[in-house]
């Protein structure tokens, strides 16, 4: 709601107010009041209808202003009414999405640590991973020099196996194997010492899979920090926003009361005045009285003459309405 609608109500309040005291002021400026004068006087008697029309014109110019006061307060004590119940249904719902954003901070925190966790196993596998291959590196140089050890050993005995064959069966077996075992010697020399076998190829391809799994769970550490922060953050702003429109259903109830007010004092007001009018000469007996001008013409001048009485009491009440206008604004200043 803009400055100029939150304050419209008290101005239109302000305006009916000024109107109606400044209407009274003239009916109070115009009766000079003064001594007895005779009924037969025309003149005086003219003088005196006129200022009861006046004070008559003014008085139905405020019933009628009082009326659309009246219907004014009306809509506006309703519509605080609407903005209390709205204020209360909004506190609720806060509530609700504070407690929600609680919980949300404690699973992210817990999510955060979880990550923590699983960054710090990525961390260590990666190094493991590293020691690995660069334990496959120095195994491969010793299996490289044991294929070749082998190869020399086999070359040498290898001659004495057809030569013991005859003789000794044993010998000849033993050195059937140890031929075997040259092979194998060179088949594990080249998984480990090759770059390009399958061994260090799939060792290599692990040892990256591991780099970027280290560096996923780094960024992934990262976000669930910002991700706890950030609810953190959400579940604080949540419990201000909680607590502020606490304070909004306590402002639109004083201000639905306040309104509740108003109207009763607008409706008061828009009775007085149409009682007043009633009960005035003209409205009550269709025209002047004769002998009813004689009697108020004949009063003492510290007496009051209708209009003044009707003046009066016109003051009175856009004393009270402007005291009402302040009183809305000031509300409406404190809710803003």
């Amino acid at each position: 709601m803009t400055r100029a609608q939150r304050f419209r109500l008290p101005a239109v309040l302000a305006a009916a107010a000024l109107l109606l005291m400044f209407g009274s002021a003239a009916v109070l400026l115009t009766d000079r009041g003064g001594p007895a004068a005779h009924v037969a006087d025309e003149p005086a008697e003219n003088s005196a209808n006129t200022e009861l029309e006046q004070a008559l014109q003014v008085l139905r110019q405020n019933n009628l202003n009082a009326t659309f006061l009246t219907a004014g307060t009306q809509q506006a004590a309703a519509g605080a009414g609407q903005l209390s119940d709205g204020a209360r249904q909004l506190a609720t719902g806060l509530g609700q999405a504070r407690d929600g954003s609680g919980q949300l901070a404690g699973g992210a925190s817990e999510l955060a640590d979880g990550i923590v966790q699983v960054d710090t196993g990525a961390q260590e596998l990666r190094a493991g991973m590293n020691e690995f291959n660069g334990g496959i590196v120095q195994l491969g140089d010793g299996a490289v020099q044991i294929s070749a050890g082998v190869d020399e050993l086999v070359g040498l005995l290898l001659p004495l196996k057809e030569a013991a064959a005859p003789f000794s069966p044993q010998v000849a077996d033993a050195l059937a194997q140890l031929e075997e075992l040259r092979g194998g010697s060179a088949e594990l020399a080249f998984q480990l010492g090759n770059p390009n076998s399958d061994f260090r190829v799939g060792a290599a391809q692990l040892q990256d899979g591991t780099v970027q799994l280290s560096d996923g769970t780094q960024q992934l550490r990262a976000g669930g920090f910002e991700l706890r922060d950030g609810a953190i953050e959400l579940r604080d702003g949540l419990v201000l926003l909680t607590n502020g429109s606490g304070e909004l259903v306590l402002g639109t109830d004083q201000l639905a009361d306040g309104a509740g007010q108003i109207e009763q004092n607008a409706s008061k007001l828009t009775d007085s005045v149409n009682n007043v009018v009633r009960s005035s000469p003209r409205e009550s007996r269709g025209g002047v009285d004769p002998a009813a001008t004689e009697v108020v013409l004949a009063q003492p001048a510290n007496e009051l003459t209708p209009a003044t009485a009707m003046a009066l009491t016109g003051m009175g009440a856009g004393m009270t309405l402007l005291g009402s206008a302040l009183v809305v604004a000031f509300s409406r200043r404190r809710t803003q």
